[in-house]
């Protein structure tokens, strides 16, 4: 007898599809590709409420440095933009306005190809209340990748 009705059950992903959005579990890359990095740029560059990288919210930054050639260590910067302030400022530790959050990448002898985990630095900083982050170096000497957890 036909009712009219479907008895076929229907997947959850087609009622509802997570996003995200806010609380993740993992850290998720800010590129919004696994294992991809992220721009750096130049000193004097942020001026815009789209530089950067949405935090989305999170807790914690989790901050990977390499340097792609082998040589002198770099450093990059963190920067943190507000909405309500609505401007780009270095990020900062939690008590010490004076010193700014950076990652360096170890100086080492081997080409990008060879280096190993030693010659990397990882690094998890606490971003509460910031909206977007960017990373200011030295663009063509180091490869920054970044992500952002809620644990």
């Amino acid at each position: 007898m036909a009712s009219g009705f479907n008895n076929t059950p229907t997947p959850a992903s087609e009622f509802h599809r997570h996003s995200s959005w806010g609380r993740t579990r993992g850290p998720k890359n800010l590129s919004g590709t696994q294992g991809a990095e992220v721009d750096v740029v130049a000193v004097g560059t942020l001026d815009a409420v789209t530089d950067g990288y949405a935090t989305e919210n999170q807790r914690f930054l989790h901050v990977l440095v390499t340097d792609k050639n082998a040589g002198a260590s770099l450093t990059v910067t963190l920067y943190g933009y507000n909405h309500a302030f609505q401007k780009w400022a270095p990020l900062t530790k939690v008590g010490d306005a004076s010193t700014a959050l950076t990652v360096t990448a170890p100086d080492t002898a081997a080409a990008e190809g060879s280096q190993d985990a030693s010659d990397r630095e990882l690094v998890t900083f606490e971003i509460v209340g910031v909206d977007r982050v960017a990373f200011v170096g030295t663009t063509a000497d180091v490869r920054c990748y970044a992500a952002c957890s809620t644990f």
